[in-house]
C-alpha cells in the first residue's frame, strides 16, 4: 500500500481478516513527520547521483547555518556509505566538535569518518595504469578528459586530506604527528594544482551547476593555502617555498572575495572564512581588519540566515572590536540562548562575553562567565582559571586567600599539551600564579591580560571607556613609582647610618631585617608598557614613546617579565609608523624579531611579521623617473637628488678625464718608425688594438662629483662611492612572502621603493581564463 492512499475503514479491515488477511499497520497522520518521510523516500531511491548529492548539501548546508545541526547530519547520514558529497558531509559534521572538543574519542569518530571519505574518493577519482603513470612523467596529463564525477573526487579528496591533515596533528601530541599532518598538507596542495588545471583545461561539464559548485571550492581551497602561507613567519615560508608552497595574501583575499560573490556550495564558506581572517586572525595579529567589508558579509548571510548562531557570533565579534561591548554583549547572549547548537559554540559566546564585561571594567560579571567556563568547558581551563583570578583581584574586594590557593592549585594541575607541547598560554597563566602565590599580589592581571589579547584598540573606540582605563593604570604607576622611591629612600638611610653605627648597631640589624619592597621593577616596567600601550591605540604616540623609552632604559632590572622588552619595541616601532618614520619601525621590528628565549614568543613573532608586511604594503611606490638613470640625469638642466640624510645632492656636468703625457709621447714615437720592423709590429698588433681600446675609452670617462648642499646652506663636494651607482638593483624574487625585501631608489622625487617586475610574481593557483561555453 502507499503512503498516499487513505487507511482501511473498519469493514474493509473486517473483510480482510475473514480473508484471511492481516490488516496492514498505519500509522496515525499526526505521528508522521514531514522529514520521515523524506528520509524514507530517499531511502527507496536505487541510487544517488551527483546532482541529487550536491542538492542535498545544499539542503544540509541550509539546516546547519539555520541553527538545525541535527537536521543537517540527518541529510547526510543515510546516503553516506554510497555517495561522496554525503560521506565527506558526515566527515565535516564530525570534524568540527572534534576540533571544538579537542576530545580523544571524537577524534577517533573523525578520523574514521574521513577515512571512508578516501575509499569512496579512490573508487571515483581517476586512475592511472603503470603505463599512464610512466607516460605523465613525459607528457602532461590530459585534464581536459576527466568526467564530472572524477574532478568532484579530486577537489573532494583535497578537501579531505586537509581535514585528516588537522585530526592527524591533534592526535599524535608529538613531532611525528606534526610531520603527517604537514605530509597531508603537501599532497592536498598537490590535489588543489590538479584541481585548479581541471577548471582550466576541461571546457565540456554536462551540468552547468557542478561546475559552479567545483569552482567554488576550488577558489576556497586556493585562496584559504595562499591567505595563510603568507601568515606564517619568514623561515617557515621559506622551508615551504623550497618544497612547493607559496603564498599570496592579496590574491588570496580576492579570490575568496570573488568565491563568496559567486553561487556555489562553498559561497557561505568563503565568507566565513573572510570573517574569520578580518575579525579574528587580523585582531590577533594587530591588524586593523576591514570593517565595511565585515559588516556587508555579516548583512548579507544574516538576510539569508535569520537568526544564525553563526554569523550573530561575528556580528557581536564585530561590534566588540568597535568598542561597542554592551551592544556585543547582548548579541553574544542571543546567539547563546539559540537552540539545536552544540555546547562548545555556546562556550564561544560565553569566550567573548567574559572580555565584553571586562572591557568594561564590569569584572564581577567577567569572573562569573570565566567560572561558567571553568565549570562547563574543557578547552583549555587553566586559561579559565586564571582569567578568573585576574577578574577577581581586579574587583574592589578582595577574593578569599584561601579560594585563591585552591584555585591556583586547580590551574596548575588543569595544564595540558596540544601538538606534543604545553600551550603558551597556560605556561604564561602558571608564571603569574606562582608569582601570586610568592608575593601575595599582582598588578592590574585583568588589565595586563586584556592588553595581550589586543584589545586596547576596541577600548580606544569608546572615549569613556579608554578614559576609564587610562587613569587607573596611572593612578597604578603613580603609587609604584612612589612606593619604590620611598623604599630606596629607606634602604639609603639605613645603609648610611649603618656605616656609622659599625657592625654591631641596630641600623645594621634592621638593614638586614628590611622586608622585601610591595613592588618591584618588574611591576614598574609592566605599569609603563601598559599605559604606553592606550596611549598608542589613544592615538598619542609621542606621549607613549615617553613610557616606552623609561621601560627599555631599565629593562636590565627585569627579571620576570621578560617579555615586556620584545612587546615594547614593537609597540614602539608602530609609534614611529603612527608618526610618519616607516623606516626606523621596520627596523624596530627587525631588532624585535631577533629576540628569543621570552614567554609568548610565538604570538609576538607573528604579529611582527604581520605588522612588517602591513607597512611594507603600505609605504608609497614611486615608478622611477627619467633621472633615476646616471646617464640621462647628466643631461638635465638642474640634475639633483635628495640624499638619504634629506640633503639636496646636485650632480655636476661631468668633466672630462685629460690624457696622459706619457702616452701622447709614446703614440708620436710608434708613429715615426721605420717600415723595417714590420714583422715586429705584426706580433705586437693584438696588443697595440687593446692598447687603443683602454685608451678611446679613457677619453670618454667622467669623474662626477657631487655637490651637496645640507640645510644650513653649506655646500660641500663628494666624489661618488665606487658601488654607488643609481641604477635600481634586482628585485626580490617573490613578492608578499619572505623574500619580499622592496629596494630603494634616490631620485629627484626623493627616495622611493623601486617597483618589482611583472615576471616576479609568486607562485600561485591561478585558475585559468574560462572559456564563455
Amino acid at each position: 500500500m502507499a503512503l498516499h492512499e487513505p487507511p482501511l475503514s473498519a469493514q474493509a479491515a473486517a473483510a480482510a481478516m475473514l480473508q484471511g488477511q492481516s490488516a496492514p499497520i498505519v500509522r496515525a497522520e499526526s505521528d508522521l513527520e514531514f522529514g520521515d518521510i523524506e528520509e524514507f523516500e530517499d531511502a527507496l531511491e536505487p541510487s544517488m547521483t551527483l546532482k541529487k548529492s550536491m542538492e542535498d548539501c545544499e539542503i544540509a548546508i541550509e539546516k546547519f547555518f539555520s541553527n538545525n545541526v541535527k537536521g543537517a547530519i540527518s541529510v547526510m547520514i543515510p546516503w553516506k556509505d554510497k555517495s561522496l558529497y554525503h560521506s565527506h558531509g558526515a566527515a565535516i559534521f564530525e570534524f568540527i566538535p572534534a576540533m571544538l572538543t579537542m576530545d580523544p574519542q571524537q577524534l577517533q569518530v573523525a578520523l574514521a569518518a574521513v577515512k571512508d571519505t578516501f575509499a569512496l574518493c579512490n573508487r571515483q577519482r581517476r586512475c592511472y595504469s603503470f603505463v599512464e603513470s610512466l607516460g605523465t612523467i613525459i607528457k602532461k596529463p590530459n585534464y581536459g578528459i576527466y568526467s564530472e564525477v572524477e574532478a568532484h573526487a579530486e577537489l573532494i579528496h583535497a578537501e579531505a586530506l586537509l581535514v585528516q591533515a588537522c585530526l592527524v596533528a591533534l592526535e599524535g601530541e608529538d613531532l611525528t604527528g606534526l610531520v603527517r599532518a604537514t605530509l597531508r598538507i603537501k599532497n592536498s596542495h598537490d590535489s588543489y594544482k590538479d584541481c585548479v588545471k581541471i577548471l582550466e583545461k576541461k571546457t565540456r561539464w554536462d551540468d552547468t551547476e557542478s561546475r559552479v559548485h567545483f569552482e567554488s571550492g576550488v577558489r576556497m581551497g586556493v585562496a584559504t593555502f595562499n591567505v595563510m602561507v603568507s601568515l606564517l613567519p619568514p623561515k617557515l615560508i621559506t622551508l615551504l617555498e623550497f618544497v612547493g608552497f607559496s603564498g599570496d595574501k592579496e590574491y588570496g583575499l580576492s579570490e575568496l572575495l570573488i568565491g563568496a560573490k559567486k553561487p556555489g556550495l562553498r559561497s557561505v564558506l568563503c565568507s566565513m572564512t573572510l570573517l574569520v581572517h578580518n575579525l579574528v586572525i587580523g585582531q590577533f595579529a594587530a591588524i586593523p581588519p576591514d570593517y565595511e567589508l565585515a559588516q556587508k558579509l555579516i548583512d548579507e548571510s544574516l538576510s539569508k540566515y535569520p537568526d544564525s548562531a553563526w554569523f550573530l557570533m561575528f556580528k557581536g565579534r564585530l561590534a566588540l572590536l568597535l568598542g561597542k561591548p554592551a551592544e556585543a554583549i547582548e548579541i553574544y547572549k542571543k546567539a547563546a540562548n539559540t537552540s539545536g547548537l552544540w555546547p562548545q559554540l555556546i562556550h564561544l559566546a560565553y569566550w567573548e562575553t567574559m572580555w565584553a564585561y571586562a572591557m568594561l571594567s564590569q569584572w564581577d560579571m567577567s569572573a562569573e562567565y570565566a567560572k561558567k567556563l571553568l565549570e562547563e568547558s574543557m578547552w583549555s581551563r587553566t586559561v579559565y582559571a586564571y582569567t578568573l583570578i585576574a577578574a577577581s583581584l581586579q574587583q574592589t574586594k578582595p577574593p578569599d586567600s584561601n579560594w585563591l590557593e585552591n584555585l591556583i592549585q586547580s590551574a596548575t594541575n588543569y595544564r595540558q599539551r596540544i601538538l606534543g607541547r604545553s600551550v603558551p598560554m597556560e605556561k604564561f597563566a602558571l608564571r603569574r600564579c606562582e608569582r601570586l602565590r610568592t608575593r601575595g599580589h599582582l598588578v592590574l592581571p585583568g588589565t595586563e591580560m586584556l592588553c595581550l589579547w589586543n584589545m586596547y584598540p576596541a577600548i580606544a573606540k569608546d572615549a569613556i571607556l579608554s578614559d576609564r582605563l587610562l587613569k587607573e593604570i596611572e593612578d597604578t604607576h603613580k603609587e609604584i613609582e612612589r612606593t619604590i622611591k620611598n623604599y630606596a629612600t629607606e634602604m639609603k638611610a639605613l645603609t648610611e647610618k649603618a656605616k656609622t653605627e659599625g657592625r654591631n648597631g641596630d641600623a645594621k640589624k634592621a638593614l638586614e631585617e628590611a622586608p622585601k619592597p610591595k613592588y618591584d621593577a618588574d611591576d614598574l616596567a609592566l605599569v609603563r608598557h601598559l599605559r604606553g600601550s592606550i596611549l598608542l591605540a589613544m592615538n598619542f604616540p609621542r606621549l607613549a614613546l615617553e613610557h616606552f623609552d623609561d621601560l627599555l632604559k631599565d629593562k636590565d632590572d627585569i627579571k620576570e617579565n621578560t617579555y615586556l622588552v620584545p612587546y615594547t619595541m614593537v609597540e614602539m616601532a608602530m609609534c614611529q609608523h603612527h608618526l610618519g618614520d616607516s623606516h626606523l619601525a621596520l627596523r624596530l621590528l627587525t631588532d624585535a624579531r631577533k629576540k628569543s628565549g621570552y614567554p609568548l614568543e610565538s604570538r609576538l613573532q607573528f604579529r611582527i611579521h604581520s605588522k612588517i608586511e602591513m607597512i611594507r604594503n603600505q609605504m608609497e611606490v614611486v615608478k622611477p623617473s627619467i633621472a633615476s638613470h646616471a646617464k640621462a640625469r647628466t643631461k638635465l638642466d638642474v640634475p639633483g637628488t635628495l640624499g638619504t640624510q634629506g640633503n639636496l645632492v646636485v650632480t655636476t656636468p661631468p668633466i672630462p678625464v685629460p690624457e696622459d703625457e706619457e702616452e701622447e709621447e709614446d703614440d708620436k714615437k710608434k708613429g715615426k718608425k721605420k717600415d723595417k720592423q714590420k714583422q715586429k709590429e705584426k706580433e705586437k698588433s693584438k696588443k697595440g688594438k687593446k692598447e687603443g681600446k683602454k685608451k678611446a675609452s679613457k677619453k670618454k670617462e667622467v669623474k662626477k662629483r657631487d655637490t651637496i648642499i645640507d640645510g644650513r646652506g653649506v655646500v660641500t663636494t663628494a666624489p661618488q662611492r665606487a658601488g654607488t651607482s643609481l641604477f635600481p638593483r634586482m628585485d626580490s624574487p617573490v613578492a608578499g612572502t619572505s623574500k619580499d625585501f622592496k629596494d630603494t631608489m634616490i631620485t629627484t622625487d626623493g627616495v622611493v621603493i623601486a617597483q618589482p617586475r611583472a615576471g616576479d610574481s609568486p607562485l600561485t593557483m591561478r585558475p585559468g581564463k574560462q572559456s564563455n561555453k
